[in-house]
C-alpha cells in the first residue's frame, strides 16, 4: 500500500477510536447524571472541553441518536432523550434476562474474593435502611449515597463473576441507555421497600453461593420484573 494510503487508513482509524471515546464520554455522563434528561448538548462546547474539532463530536452525537439516548432536532442541536414508559419497561425485560443468565454464570465460576464482597454489600444494604429510617434530609442522602454502592457494586460483582466479556458489555450498553436513579427513585426511600430490595439481593448471593445457577436466574429476572413494576407504578402516580 502507498504511503499516502497508509496515512490515510491510519487516520481512518484514529477518527473511529475518537469518535468511540466520545461516545463513551458522552454516555458515561449522561448515564451518571451529570448531563440531564432534556439537556442540550452544545458541538462547540464539547468539542472545546475534549480539544477535538467539531467533526467528531457531530459523528459522536449521531452514533448517541442512533443508540437512542440523545435526539438531534434541526437547527437546535442534540438533545438528551427521555426514554419512554414503553421503552423503560422493555429494557427492565431485556436487563432481567442478561442478568440472570449472568448470576447463573456466576455460580458457577465466582471465586471467594468475589462472593466475599457480594456478602459485604448485605451489610451496606442494612445501612442504608438504617439511614432511610431516619427520615432527614441528610440521613436520606446518605441512604440514597450507600444503596447506589451497595446497589452498583453488588451487580457489577455478579456480572463480572460471570466470566463473559461480552455479556457485560451488552449489560453496560443496556444500563447507559437509561436514566441513572430510575430504581432508587422508585424505591422512594421507604424503608419497607428498602428492606425487601436488600433481601432480594441476599437471595440471589446465597443462591450463587450454593451454586444454585437455575435459582439464582429466577431470582435475578424476578428482582428486575419488581423493579420495573415499581418504576412502572411510581411513573402513574406522578403522572
Amino acid at each position: 500500500m502507498p504511503r499516502s494510503e497508509q496515512g490515510a487508513a491510519l487516520s481512518r482509524t484514529e477518527q473511529k477510536r475518537l469518535v468511540g471515546s466520545l461516545v463513551d464520554a458522552l454516555q458515561d455522563r449522561i448515564g451518571e447524571g451529570e448531563i440531564g434528561v432534556g439537556s442540550w448538548i452544545r458541538q462547540d462546547r464539547i468539542a472545546e472541553e475534549y480539544g477535538v474539532s467539531r467533526t467528531p463530536v457531530r459523528e459522536a452525537l449521531r452514533q448517541l441518536e442512533a443508540l437512542g439516548v440523545v435526539e438531534i432536532i434541526a437547527n437546535r442541536g442534540a438533545r438528551v432523550k427521555l426514554p419512554s414508559m414503553r421503552d423503560i419497561a422493555q429494557a427492565f425485560e431485556v436487563r432481567g434476562v442478561l442478568e440472570g443468565h449472568a448470576a447463573w454464570l456466576a455460580a458457577r465460576n465466582i471465586g471467594q474474593s468475589q462472593l466475599d464482597l457480594l456478602k459485604e454489600t448485605g451489610a451496606w444494604f442494612e445501612d442504608v435502611i438504617g439511614w432511610a429510617a431516619r427520615g432527614t434530609e441528610d440521613a436520606m442522602a446518605k441512604a440514597r449515597a450507600d444503596w447506589f454502592r451497595a446497589n452498583g457494586t453488588f451487580h457489577a460483582t455478579v456480572i463480572a463473576a460471570s466470566g463473559n466479556h461480552q455479556l457485560e458489555v451488552a449489560i453496560d450498553q443496556l444500563h447507559r441507555r437509561l436514566p441513572r436513579g430510575l430504581t432508587w427513585t422508585a424505591l422512594g426511600g421507604d424503608p419497607r421497600l428498602l428492606k425487601e430490595n436488600a433481601e432480594d439481593h441476599a437471595q440471589i448471593r446465597r443462591a450463587i453461593e450454593d451454586q444454585d445457577g437455575e435459582l439464582a436466574r429466577q431470582l435475578t429476572i424476578g428482582h428486575s420484573d419488581r423493579a420495573r413494576e415499581l418504576i412502572l407504578m411510581r411513573s402513574g402516580e406522578l403522572s
